[in-house]
């Protein structure tokens, strides 16, 4: 599994409100030529809405990364790296790669 430590900010074009995190926030993150997978955002801090257009540190888990799906994208995983948040092609937030760790099982 995939694990990042990042700074995300939800667009405020495409989305037309706020988001709560009680719910699972599962949408596609996309490192680049299109590879997306999906992840699990996880606030850092206690907040119970995340606003549109301010700046929040994440963990984003992404368990269906494995061996083999980490070699595709092993050069776009790195510190300081873009990642973008979606929702099939809609874009609902963009993101900084800040740590990462992958682990076998």
């Amino acid at each position: 599994m995939l694990k990042l430590d990042a700074r995300v900010i939800f667009d405020s074009k495409n989305l037309t409100h706020d988001i709560s995190a009680k719910n699972i926030l599962r949408p596609g993150i996309n490192f680049g030529n299109n590879l997306l997978f999906s992840g699990t955002i996880i606030p850092d801090a206690d907040v119970e809405v995340l606003v549109r257009d301010a700046q929040y540190s994440v963990t984003i888990e992404l368990p269906t990364v494995d061996e083999e799906a980490f070699g595709h994208i092993r050069d776009l995983v790195k510190s300081g790296g873009s990642i973008t948040l979606q929702l099939a092609s809609k874009i609902l937030g963009k993101g900084i790669i800040e740590n990462f760790t992958f682990e076998t099982e």
